[in-house]
């Protein structure tokens, strides 16, 4: 019962045009595993810390790197080959053409050259299939590795890991979360009134003038807060990210 008072003291003005709100992460994202397999390492020091463009989690990727350094092998030789089977039966091509309307060659020289160019293009096909298959395989080995091993850009802020060396994850577990500090996001429930007038009125940040961004307004009533409409704003990163910030419309 007393949550669900602090809740609706949260939610809706404790004053006329007046309203609090937590200033939260302008963008927080929940990272999960797209794939099975042991953690080999994690980097726990940076849970609480700004990343760095380095790997943050390693998931054992060592048989598939393997396979991808065979595969690479075998598209390269196989690349090779299709060279010389699309020489070969360029070839046998010109050299079918140069005889097939000759009354001078026989139906059986003819035949012979014919059956002679439909191999080469039969080889040559293959080649361009096997090439097209290994191309497809490398492409899904690579997306592979990298989704076992997540990097992340040091522009964001790693609010928690939950892996550590030697887990097992599946597919869906949860690896970490990370937020974008770069600015902060209040979210309120104003009243119809205060909707009307929102856009031509002054907004007031902890009883100061400050810079902010009108990101969203949603002019349906919040399942939730009955009596309020969603309004959510952009404004400068604090010092401390969830401390209560009060808004006020004038």
């Amino acid at each position: 019962m007393n949550i669900f008072l602090l809740f609706l003291t949260l939610t809706i003005p404790l004053f006329s045009n007046e309203y609090y709100s937590k200033a939260e992460p302008i963008w927080q994202y929940s990272i999960k595993s797209d794939i099975t397999g042991q953690v080999i390492y994690s980097d726990e020091l940076k849970e609480g810390n700004y990343a760095n463009d380095s790997i943050i989690i390693k998931i054992d990727d060592k048989i598939d790197r393997l396979d991808l350094n065979s595969t690479q092998v075998e598209y390269k030789n196989t690349k090779n080959l299709l060279k010389i089977a699309q020489k070969r039966y360029d070839i046998d091509l010109q050299a079918y053409n140069k005889i097939k309307n000759l009354s001078t060659y026989s139906k059986t020289q003819k035949d012979t050259k014919l059956l002679k160019m439909l191999t080469s293009k039969s080889t040559l096909l293959n080649y361009k299939t096997n090439l097209a298959k290994l191309k497809l395989k490398l492409g899904t080995l690579k997306d592979k590795i990298n989704k076992k091993n997540i990097k992340i850009s040091s522009k964001y802020y790693i609010t928690k890991l939950y892996v550590k060396k030697g887990d097992f994850v599946n597919f869906g577990s949860p690896l970490l979360d990370i937020a974008d500090l770069s600015a902060a996001k209040l979210t309120i429930f104003v009243t119809s009134e205060d909707l009307k007038k929102l856009k031509n009125s002054n907004i007031l940040i902890n009883d100061k003038k400050q810079k902010y961004k009108i990101v969203k307004i949603l002019k349906v009533a919040d399942t939730i807060n009955l009596s309020g409409y969603k309004v959510e704003l952009e404004i400068a990163p604090p010092k401390i990210f969830s401390k209560l910030v009060k808004v006020e419309i004038r």
